[in-house]
């Protein structure tokens, strides 16, 4: 944790409520997500014991319980009610219009994208990358054999693992909440997601911890069950549903265990809606629509492989798709890093106060400089700061202004109270001089320029990263 945060969760201990981080939204929130939360049954993660979803809030979810999952057969006729309105859900996001690219060429983009939320990112991993792999292969030949609709959905949930950094299209509710504000518990803590919204909105009469301390006495808001529950009320239940002798009598069964999961799942799924209601509170950062459109193109791109049958998912990545993979999470990390600071001036303040970018005050500037270049004289702009605090950089660190992010500096020195930097892009002309800060202005120099397209490296062998260590010789006895 950072120097601003390490204050920011003093300061809400100390006030005894959550404070923001941040002073915008840094994620698209869809005017129709679909909220899916589940259970699965503890010590078996291929086995889900419950779902429930939909996307309208006032509306009773939809829900599926497995009276047992153990039973592949009932675990696929729940997993088919449930991929069947995940299905029908994805539909109504498949209308495309020509959207121009990069290169000045147009392609099919879809108009909208989905949008699931889920209660944490343990939920995510379970539902997207668990149940998605385990049922995108199911075989119609099998015995059980599932309903065609099974693998469908679990190749659309696969789509759902591992997205970029920055996507909209899966949002863990604790995960936007706590990009948004800052508790005065332990980061491990934020994870319990009734715990965390007690936190930003206590409720009437409490303050943070007391109505934190309300939320993790609620039942988990999954993927696991409480084990005391297990051993209460659902070992019971089941064993009871597998005793009844009648169809009625394990009709009844059911529905007392159908019964209890609700009331175990429901609190979560009116968390999850709280969690999207307060982040859609925040105005629209300037850059999240950008990142929604790469969601778009995605989205349209999985689309289009689903309708013409060429959707692939491989289990196990090769090593040149992992290093490929890696790189493409790194780029999208750093542009993730750069647009929120760039958007937020919050999110700024935690790179000034580690010294990573600068605050500082125009003392002076002087447009006119040159330097010997390589054939002859060029324009390279100096300019004074008096930081507003310690930055202690070395020369030669590159900074850009947060105004005018192409505009580029070059740190010559810092001193206490005097840092000197030199323009080597972006103002160094007499047509854009006037990007340069005049003397008396504030302004900040942070580590973040403009996104840039960069080619991604394009791999001929496994790079040294991926490659597996050669087992040793054994010497010859």
């Amino acid at each position: 944790m950072d120097t601003l945060h390490t204050y920011l969760a003093l300061r809400a201990a100390n006030e005894r409520k959550a404070v923001a981080k941040v002073t915008r939204r840094h994620v698209h929130i869809s005017p129709r997500p679909m909220v899916i939360i589940g259970y699965h049954l503890a010590g078996d993660i291929g086995a889900p014991l419950a779902l429930i979803w939909g996307t309208d809030r006032t509306a009773r979810p939809h829900s599926v319980v497995v009276a047992e999952p153990r039973n592949r057969q009932l675990r696929f006729d729940a997993l088919e009610t449930f991929g069947q309105s995940l299905v029908e859900y994805l539909s109504g996001y498949v209308a495309t219009r020509l959207e121009s690219r990069s290169s000045g060429e147009t392609e099919p983009v879809c108009i909208d994208a989905p949008q699931i939320v889920v209660a944490n990112p343990a939920t995510a991993e379970w539902l997207f990358g668990i149940v998605g792999r385990f049922t995108r292969s199911l075989s119609a030949a099998g015995d059980p054999a599932p309903a065609p609709i099974v693998p469908l959905a679990g190749k659309h949930l696969s789509f759902f693992h591992n997205l970029l950094p920055g996507s909209s299209l899966v949002l863990p509710a604790t995960e936007i909440l706590s990009t948004h504000w800052q508790t005065g518990q332990l980061p491990s803590e934020d994870l319990n997601l009734s715990a965390l919204l007690g936190w930003i909105a206590p409720g009437e009469g409490l303050d943070g911890p007391a109505a934190a301390r309300q939320g993790e006495d609620s039942p988990p808001a999954g993927p696991l069950s409480d084990p005391n529950w297990d051993a209460r009320k659902l070992s019971p239940l089941i064993d009871q549903w597998h005793a009844a002798k009648t169809d009625e009598a394990q009709s009844a069964v059911f529905g007392e265990l159908d019964a209890e999961i609700r009331e175990q799942l429901d609190h979560t799924w009116e968390d999850c809606w709280r969690a999207i209601h307060l982040v859609n509170t925040l105005p629209e950062g300037d850059r999240v629509a950008r990142r929604w459109e790469r969601d778009r193109r995605a989205w349209t791109r999985h689309h289009l492989t689903m309708e013409t049958g060429t959707a692939r998912f491989r289990n196990i990545p090769t090593p040149v798709q992992s290093a490929k993979t890696l790189g493409v999470l790194e780029q999208a990390t750093t542009e993730l890093q750069a647009e929120m600071a760039l958007d937020d001036p919050l999110v700024m303040a935690a790179y000034v106060a580690s010294g990573e970018a600068l605050s500082a005050k125009v003392i002076s500037v002087d447009a006119t400089r040159t330097i010997p270049g390589p054939r002859r004289q060029v324009r390279r702009p100096l300019v004074i700061f008096e930081p507003l605090l310690p930055f202690t950089r070395p020369a030669g660190t590159t900074l850009f202004l947060v105004s005018a992010p192409d505009v580029e500096f070059e740190i010559l020195s810092a001193t206490g109270d005097e840092v000197r930097a030199q323009v080597n892009k972006g103002a160094v002309s007499s047509s854009t001089l006037s990007r340069l800060p005049n003397p008396g202005d504030n302004v900040v120099l942070s580590p973040f320029t403009k996104s840039e397209f960069y080619p991604r490296p394009q791999y001929d062998d496994v790079p040294w990263t991926h490659r597996l260590a050669e087992p040793a010789e054994e010497d010859p006895l």
